[in-house]
């Protein structure tokens, strides 16, 4: 019988000011069977921090609305009020996010050398997915924390720290935002040398595998303007990518039982997204709203969002299906977006764009909009297809990070609280609050996060 295996973490306090991070496992047992170490990556999955609801907030997409359960905890997060919040309001992940990337380096670090008690899994196939996870988080961090990729400026700006080694009296110094997408880019290579899995079946899909890894690579290479890279990384797997027609279909394209599900690890949005915050016109505005007969023109209208009488509210989140970190949706844009910003490549970023909307316009929409698509020069059809990202990806937390790769536009939030008195909050071109400060316990706890 497997032996129970679990690693027990007393206290688990990164960058702490003695040592920096302090983890002490009492009463630990060494994992040294791959079972085992398929318990411990479990685990760092399942520790993985489920933030990408408050970047919704953050964004242009949702605002809490006054009389909700949820205005006092989230205003603060809908204003940028990242000085002084509410003690109440959610935080944005730091420990818990490093804490998933020690359980990875400890599969990194041992999975090798275990013993062979299971046919269902393999040293190879577990190192592949650690690897994967570990970019996966330093990913997130590096977009959360710190400057938007700026190839003249990446080797001076300041990123976040790496964590590859399992050594307590390392200190944890922020890297650079190159040498953290490097790190990340060879780990998402090391991953490719020893990933088996060709796709996970849908029990196990918030696991990595051969094609969410071809998919994050694929994002990656778009956060940094690698446009070619990521076009022939999400070309990779496009074929393996079918999409969910919602003009005649009913499932749900972002849930995990969705056809179009590459990697459902995260659960994105929420039920308070859905039933306590509005829709704000600055996205709502980009949908077509018109109806044919008894059908929205846009078959997302309904069941992306849910029209109200005074406002759209969210129709994602409130159930545990409801998980995506990858979908095909994502890739078809991800291969618009990179064709469009070559020279040459219109017609192919077009086809892409048009294949997605073909399973979510009503037909007469549809080829009204493909006649518009394809008259666009290359400007207006890049703004398109952003447009089309916040359209599709919209309450999946994805909007935060496009606002802040690309133009960073000033956005303005006018609102109402519960006294009826107005309040308007102003993000403005190329804020600084586009990047978000450390969280004050982590620098607090470690004296080289200071100073920013």
């Amino acid at each position: 019988m497997m032996k129970y295996i679990q690693y027990i973490v007393v206290s688990l306090v990164l960058f702490t000011s003695c040592n920096y991070l302090d983890v002490e496992p009492v009463g630990k047992v060494i994992p040294d069977e791959i079972s085992e170490f398929r318990a411990l990556l479990t685990t760092a999955y399942g520790t993985y921090p489920q933030y990408k609801r408050l970047l919704t907030v953050r964004s242009d997409e949702v605002f809490p609305d006054a009389y909700g359960l949820s205005y006092e905890d989230h205003i603060d997060l809908a204003t940028w009020n990242d000085e002084n919040p509410d003690p109440i309001t959610p935080t944005y992940p730091w420990t818990d996010a490093y804490k998933t990337i020690f359980y990875a380096n400890s599969v990194i670090e041992g999975v090798m050398d275990a013993k062979e008690d299971v046919k269902t899994d393999t040293r190879e196939q577990l190192l592949a997915e650690a690897y994967c996870l570990r970019a996966y988080v330093h990913f997130d961090l590096l977009n959360l924390y710190a400057k938007w990729y700026t190839p003249e400026t990446a080797t001076s700006d300041r990123g976040i720290p790496l964590y590859l080694t399992i050594d307590i009296g390392q200190e944890f110094v922020p890297s650079s935002v190159e040498n953290v997408y490097k790190q990340i880019v060879s780990d998402i290579e090391e991953a490719g040398k020893y990933m088996q899995v060709e796709e996970q079946p849908a029990a196990t899909r918030y696991r990595f595998s051969k094609k969410s890894l071809k998919a994050f690579e694929a994002r990656v290479r778009l956060y940094r303007g690698e446009w070619e890279l990521a076009q022939k990384a999400a070309e990779d797997i496009l074929p393996q990518c079918p999409l969910e027609d919602i003009v005649t279909g009913t499932v749900k394209p972002w849930t995990s039982e969705s056809k179009e599900a590459i990697l459902s690890m995260e659960q994105v949005s929420s039920t308070v997204i859905r039933e306590d915050m509005y829709v704000l016109d600055n996205v709502l505005s980009k949908y077509n709203m018109d109806k044919e007969g008894e059908v929205y023109k846009d078959a997302r209208i309904g069941l992306y969002l849910r029209p109200g009488y005074a406002a759209a509210y969210a129709g994602k989140g409130g159930t545990q299906g409801e998980k995506v970190s990858f979908r095909s949706s994502e890739i078809y844009l991800i291969a618009a977006e990179a064709a469009a910003r070559q020279d040459g490549k219109l017609s192919i970023a077009k086809s892409y764009l048009l294949t997605l909307l073909k399973n979510r316009l009503q037909n007469s929409y549809y080829n009204e909009k493909a006649t518009e698509i394809e008259a666009m020069n290359q400007q207006q059809l890049i703004d398109e297809i952003m447009n089309e990202r916040a359209r599709e990806l919209i309450f999946e937390g994805h909007r935060w990070f496009d606002l802040r790769r690309t133009t960073r536009p000033e956005i303005v939030k006018v609102y109402f609280d519960a006294n009826f008195d107005m309040h308007t909050a102003t993000l403005q071109q190329d804020d600084p609050k586009y990047i978000i400060p450390y969280p004050e316990e982590a620098i607090q706890n470690n004296p080289n996060l200071g100073g920013r």
